[in-house]
């Protein structure tokens, strides 16, 4: 009968010291996944913080009856330095491609970005959203001319 106590005893113990130990293999992965999630969340807060954007100008032009092209002149005025290559121009909620004289907008530098050929003619009203690459975003209207 001791044998068989010492024997069950010991199975429990060799059963609980792997359990234990994939328990543990688990539990670490986990957080070292968390810890590293919660580092990149800092520094995308810290980015989108840090950076600040104004337009200098937003001029559009009638390019043809029902069509008008788009300058726009951002200028850099935060910290954080912006790709431009993942910016979002925003013209009455849809999405348009554009063109760009620089692929980084330092700060304390502009951009002039070009759009081509959007809808809507001469003296009509849109409004124009510009997305940083971290989501900062910029927000006003204007009138074709």
């Amino acid at each position: 009968m001791g044998f068989s106590t010492t024997a069950a005893f010991t199975i429990i113990f060799v059963f609980s010291l792997a359990v234990f130990g994939l328990v543990y293999s688990i539990a670490s992965d986990t957080a070292k996944t968390y810890v590293s999630e919660l580092r990149e969340k800092k520094d995308r807060i810290e980015a989108s913080s840090n950076t600040r954007m104004e337009f200098l100008s937003v001029s559009a032009t009638n390019a043809t009856a029902t069509s008008h092209n788009l300058t726009v002149v951002l200028k850099n005025t935060g910290t954080t330095t912006l790709n431009l290559e993942n910016f979002d121009l925003i013209v009455d909620g849809i999405k348009y491609g554009f063109d760009y004289n620089r692929s980084k907008l330092y700060p304390e530098t502009a951009v002039e970005i070009n759009a081509y050929f959007l809808p809507g003619g001469n003296g009509t009203s849109h409004r124009l959203k510009v997305v940083a690459d971290n989501g900062y975003a910029l927000y006003t209207t204007y009138v074709v001319t």
